[in-house]
């Protein structure tokens, strides 16, 4: 664009007379041509499965001629076929590159450097320039690799991936990949970049295909296809599923009823937890029920878990399926709510004083073993599982279990001051309720205790004091 720009101001500097000219005045001056501008307005970049708008009504002339406009590509990705000879039919608009405005779709992603060249009738305007950046494509095309299979061994299994779609109905290539087979298998894929692969089944189990299409500009996500395969020895398999992605504390729901039997005898089912993260409590009662097709099962914590999935059907066992869940975490929580009633005044008795100088010295009265927690509520909004936790904050007392909501405690140190006197002592605890994913609630409740003095021997009577 520089060079052309120079060599129009150079011939500008010449004598008049060789410069192109359109006529004279009445005086039979020669009057020079005013060379147009074209403005290819600014760069752009965006998603490269949007249509790319151009726009070169910026473009002017200083005589003030009607302009012709010409778009072009200079430069296009590798792999882009809007180059070549037939270059200007990539432009949409109007059905030609001749328009102020036209409009063209990215066939691959990259950098498209597009001129604009105007002509007022006598001369070409030098060319204007702007790039193009076609990015990520907003959109992915969806993968769809039909509904999971079942054969025989030596069967020939036709997958069916014509379900697949470009939200922009672009043209599609098919990927198939087969990602597990049974042990001993060597099958392999027949077809395999076309809408319907296949492969012939030489082994029994679970075979998982998964399907990746391309619009041209990017590829789907990956759909897979469980296919399981029975053989002639009439014993069952079994299909714990895809491995799958999950948070943890939820009910993951498992769905172990693909598994099969050559014979079609009814199954009975038997999950297991084979590994789990190192600070995991997770265990086999963490299935909601490790009998059944189609259980749930409790992660505690963020982590792998790896769990199998084992079937009988009345004569024999099949080979453990495994099932890899990848568990997250939990991406919503509610704290726990913790409700507290106020307990009742607490009567520890009397205890004796004697008079010592100034002051008097006062035995203790019993100590009083009551129950904590019956007054509490605990309540979670997600239904989480929770741990407890008391602590003494205030006082001098003995908790019997501490991590259990309802428990026993013993106030100890119930102490009156002075004879005639009751004094109440508070006695303050602390229950922590922290739930599945973390989340903590804290709640206090005071117990108070009343002891009343008495002369040493006597038995007066007694006012109510201001606490120990």
């Amino acid at each position: 664009m520089t060079a052309n720009r120079i060599g129009w101001m150079a011939l500008g500097t010449a004598a008049l007379g060789l410069v192109a000219c359109t006529g004279s005045d009445d005086t039979g001056v020669v009057i020079p041509n005013g060379i147009p501008v074209a403005e290819a307005g600014s760069d752009q970049a965006g998603p490269a499965d949007s249509i790319v708008e151009l726009d070169g009504r910026a473009s002017f002339d200083p005589d003030g001629d009607t302009l012709a406009f010409h778009w072009d590509f200079d430069h296009v990705p590798e792999g882009s076929t809007l180059g070549g000879t037939e270059r200007a039919a990539g432009f949409s608009r109007n059905g030609s590159a001749d328009a102020g405005q036209t409009t063209f779709i990215p066939d691959v992603q990259g950098t498209y450097v597009v001129s604009l060249v105007v002509n007022d009738g006598k001369d070409d305007s030098p060319p204007d320039f702007v790039v193009v950046t076609a990015e990520a494509p907003a959109g992915q095309p969806v993968a769809v690799a039909g509904a999971d299979l079942a054969g025989a061994v030596s069967e020939t299994i036709t997958l069916d991936g014509s379900g697949s779609y470009d939200p922009f109905g672009r043209d599609l290539t098919y990927t198939w990949t087969l990602v597990e087979s049974p042990s001993g298998s060597s099958a392999a894929l027949q077809d395999a970049t076309s809408a319907a692969g296949w492969f012939i089944a030489d082994a029994r189990g679970v075979y998982v295909v998964n399907l990746v299409v391309n619009n041209g500009l990017t590829s789907s996500d990956a759909d897979a296809v469980l296919v399981t395969i029975t053989g002639e020895d009439n014993v069952p398999t079994a299909n714990a599923g895809e491995d799958m992605a999950a948070e943890d504390c939820t009910a993951i729901q498992l769905d172990g009823s693909a598994s099969a039997d050559p014979d079609g005898d009814p199954l009975q089912y038997f999950w297991e937890v084979q590994a789990k993260p190192k600070n995991s409590t997770s265990s086999n009662d963490s299935f909601s029920d490790r009998t059944a097709s189609q259980p749930t099962f409790w992660a505690d914590v963020a982590g792998t878990y790896q769990l199998s999935l084992s079937v009988y059907d009345g004569a024999g066992w099949s080979t453990p399926d495994p099932l890899l869940v990848e568990v997250g975490e939990r991406s919503y929580n509610t704290d726990p709510a913790v409700v507290i009633d106020t307990l009742d005044l607490v009567d520890a008795g009397e205890a004796n004083c004697e008079e010592d100088g100034y002051v008097y010295d006062c035995e203790e009265c019993e100590n009083q073993t009551l129950t904590l927690g019956e007054n509490v509520t605990i309540t979670d909004a997600d239904g989480d599982p929770y741990t407890t936790l008391w602590e003494l904050t205030e006082g001098e007392a003995t908790i019997a279990d501490e991590t259990s909501v309802v428990t026993s405690v013993k106030l100890e140190e119930i102490t009156p001051t002075e004879p005639s006197v009751c004094d109440t002592l508070e006695y303050e605890f602390r229950l922590t309720v922290t739930d599945c994913t973390g989340g903590v609630t804290k709640a206090s409740t005071t117990i108070s205790a009343q002891c009343c003095g008495v002369e040493e021997g006597g038995t007066g009577t007694t006012s109510t004091g201001s606490g120990s």
